[in-house]
């Protein structure tokens, strides 16, 4: 028998074996030689029908190191397990089942693993441990006793940027598949190493990685399922996603959307519950902070939307409570302001809210003008409005206040003495004056009614 033709015949497989691990032309030339050389030993050993597993110990594969799979003998041996295979189909073998044999299980994903960060032999080391996750799964092991011989135990929070992480997912996922009645999933493993703040972290971490996005949203799925059937309260989840640190920008938190969403199927599933986004807000931030917070997100088009919805729950929720709007005034803190609280954004609120307030009490519908009587009383109301009158923002709502005030002193039948004296026009000359102005107009409505 011609040993050396009939060992180079798997030539041109063992090249392609080279070449999935990056071995280059010369060094394939190198393997020939090599395999020309050891062909006369490698021919004895298969006609006295030597089992592969000896040949692996006469090569001294057994012993090799962590660079295992750059080895040019284990090229020998592969050829050799090929050609015995062809000899002895009822005593094939393969590759994946030896090595298991010699380093088992936990040393050999090691290499696996560390072969993968080769260059050289990194589409070897990847065929292998698609061959090795598949024995795994042949032979049931669960996906915790993988994440283990994956060494994902050891990764501690810095789990989800270890490079196998990927792949064990991948095996939850076969292993589901092959095992339907008893599905596992991603986050009952990590649960068992994490608490619920470290998980959450992670999971925030991970979805801004792209090989790490899928993972993040598949575990926190399950996390946020979990978390409504064992009812944790919205106040508590806006903690582990340690929003209640993120100051008064957390409505531009990506974050920030999916708790909202959260509060929102809590509130669902426990209907009547008091636990809305917006109570939980007021209590962390009060009426006026929460309040600037809602007008800052809605000038910046990303979170217009939402900070929309949250002024509408705002006035809902004041509302719900009975706040009158000579309290929610208060509640604002408008009165520091002056007599320039019509230009200021908290204004504006107020004045939706005293309109709101009114449109929802059929029995109690005061004007806007009745509103900030209640709140200023005459004496100061009349000083703000001339202080807006002079605003180019606020003039015409001064004016038309101007009006509607003329309106009620005409009603309750109020002499031009009275509001002369309301004005204090003894001390002002000036016939431009706006208490002048107005003034004039109520002595010339009065005079032709």
């Amino acid at each position: 028998m011609d040993s050396v033709p009939r060992l180079l015949r798997l030539y041109e497989s063992t090249r392609a074996h080279d070449e999935e691990r990056g071995v280059s032309a010369p060094a394939a030339e190198t393997v020939v030689n090599s395999l020309k050389s050891a062909s006369t030993q490698l021919d004895e050993w298969l006609a006295k029908g030597k089992p592969t597993d000896d040949v692996f110990k006469l090569l001294t594969l057994d012993v090799a190191a962590d660079d295992l799979l750059a080895n040019s003998k284990l090229t020998e041996w592969i050829t050799y397990m090929k050609l015995f295979n062809q000899a002895n189909p009822k005593k094939q073998t393969s590759l994946i089942r030896t090595l298991t044999t010699h380093y088992g299980d936990e040393a050999l994903a090691k290499m696996v693993v560390a072969a993968k960060q080769v260059p050289d032999t990194a589409t070897f080391a990847k065929r292998l441990q698609t061959e090795q996750l598949q024995l795994w799964l042949n032979q049931g092991k669960s996906p915790d006793d993988v994440f283990t011989l994956l060494k994902l135990d050891k990764a501690g929070q810095k789990v989800f940027t270890h490079p196998e992480m990927v792949s064990w997912a991948k095996y939850v996922g076969d292993f589901n598949k092959v095992n339907p009645d008893k599905p596992v999933t991603l986050f009952s493993t990590l649960a068992t190493r994490l608490n619920d703040e470290t998980l959450v972290q992670m999971l925030i971490a991970a979805k801004n990685v792209p090989s790490t996005e899928k993972i993040a949203v598949q575990v926190q799925a399950v996390q946020t399922k979990l978390w409504l059937n064992t009812q944790k309260e919205p106040g508590d989840v806006f903690k582990l996603l340690r929003l209640d640190k993120e100051g008064h920008d957390i409505i531009q938190n990506p974050l920030f959307r999916a708790w909202v969403q959260y509060t929102d199927d809590f509130r669902k599933i426990y209907y009547g519950t008091e636990l809305t986004t917006i109570a939980t807000l007021t209590a962390k931030y009060g009426d006026e902070t929460l309040t600037k917070m809602i007008l800052q997100a809605l000038s910046s088009p990303s979170t217009a939307n939402i900070a929309k919805r949250l002024e509408t729950e705002q006035l809902r929720n004041w509302y719900i409570h009975k706040y009158s709007p000579q309290h929610v005034f208060t509640t604002l803190n408008l009165y520091s302001e002056g007599v320039n609280a019509f230009d200021r954004p908290l204004f504006h609120v107020w004045s939706k809210y005293a309109t709101y307030f009114g449109a929802a009490e059929p029995k109690y519908k005061p004007s806007f003008l009745t509103n900030l009587l209640d709140v200023y009383g005459e004496k100061n109301l009349v000083k703000v409005i001339r202080a807006g009158s002079k605003n180019p923002n606020t003039k015409k709502m001064a004016k038309e206040l101007e009006d509607d005030l003329v309106k009620v002193w005409l009603k309750d039948e109020r002499i031009p003495m009275d509001i002369y004296a309301l004005l204090r026009l003894e001390r002002v000359e000036d016939s431009k004056d706006p208490y002048r102005q107005l003034y004039f107009k109520y002595f010339k409505a009065y005079a032709l009614s």
